[in-house]
């Protein structure tokens, strides 16, 4: 064979293995920037997947119950709405000088986080690069990735009109801040057939309310007894179980301190059964009192008297503020009329 036609297979062969490489490895950066950031209908979105460059990540999926994460847990609502508003209102502020376009990369590069946003199927519709900050703090730098094109060329400041602020924190991957915070959420008392509150080693101070279909309620004893009660009282005593959130999951505690307080006798448990048969309970402990002493010849509390911690979803220790949860907590004696 010709050594001229052999040489020209050859590179021919190489020219198209190299132009496939090119068009399968991702991410290929474009030689042209893409600005297309925002998302033109936010409802399409059903998945939202967040990772750091330190690990973490979160999944965040729409379910006909509402987002969750992980595929585990029911989300914050509310923080992922502001999401969806972010990718809808989205606006190019400025772009990046080509003199500072290096430098700004780097610094993507290593602090930067990646967010996936999915339209339906398996592969996002875009991904942003989410950067730092701008000095005057009212804009973000970001790239933008698109799967079936490639990764831009060039970062943007990224800005929502209307808005004065950052919009890199709002794309986080800590599981705890993502997850629902309610202990008892319904929004239709209805669906409240009995709430039974324990006192241990209070005599008298524990009670059952049932709820009938037709919103009629009693008050009863651990035994099932009839006890006197203001139906009024006993009907405001249900109201707080529309939502009810802890404030915080409880990560600071060592594990020996862990263990010895959910090991400990609870100050009081709430056991709430849903309309359909299902249950959630609820237990508390009083946190001990670590303020300021008080006033010479006034008694120092024994408890914390703005805060609890509770034990809720059967194995999640949580603090919770008092000024929520001690209408529910109160004794059998609170309903007397």
């Amino acid at each position: 064979m010709n050594r001229r036609l052999l040489l020209l297979i050859v590179l021919l062969v190489l020219g198209g293995l190299a132009w496939w490489l090119s068009r399968n490895s991702a991410p290929t950066t474009l030689d042209h920037p893409l600005t297309d950031f925002a998302v033109k209908d936010t409802s399409q979105v059903d998945r939202i997947f967040i990772a750091e460059k330190n690990g973490k990540t979160v999944d965040l999926r729409r379910t006909p119950k509402g987002w969750t994460v992980n595929g585990t847990y029911l989300a914050k609502q509310h923080p992922i709405g502001i999401l969806l508003k972010t990718f809808l209102r989205i606006e190019v502020r400025s772009p990046v000088p080509k003199s500072a376009e290096a430098m700004t990369l780097r610094t993507m590069g290593a602090g930067g986080k990646k967010v996936e946003i999915y339209e339906g199927g398996d592969k996002p519709s875009r991904i942003w690069i989410v950067g730092h900050a701008t000095k005057d703090h009212f804009g973000t730098y970001m790239v933008l990735e698109k799967p079936d094109e490639g990764r831009s060329s060039a970062p943007f400041v990224m800005a929502i009109p209307g808005f004065t602020g950052v919009i890199n924190t709002r794309f986080h991957a800590s599981l705890d801040e993502w997850r629902d915070p309610a202990v008892f959420k319904f929004s239709d008392l209805y669906n409240v057939a009995k709430v039974e509150v324990t006192h241990p080693g209070r005599t008298g101070a524990s009670y059952e309310i049932e709820n009938d279909e037709r919103g009629r309620v009693r008050l009863l004893d651990p035994q099932g007894r009839p006890l006197p009660f203001d139906s009024v009282l006993v009907k405001g005593a249900l109201l707080p179980y529309q939502t009810m959130n802890f404030e915080y999951i409880e990560r600071s505690l060592k594990p020996a301190s862990r263990d010895s307080l959910i090991t400990a006798q609870p100050a009081q448990i709430v056991r709430v059964t849903a309309r359909g048969g299902s249950t959630s309970t609820a237990r508390f402990w009083y946190m001990p009192y670590t303020g300021d002493e008080p006033p010479f010849g006034e008694s120092k509390p024994l408890h914390d008297p703005l805060r609890m911690h509770a034990m809720v979803q059967d194995t999640l220790l949580v603090v919770v503020q008092r000024n929520t949860f001690d209408p529910i907590l109160q004794p059998a004696t609170a309903f007397l009329p």
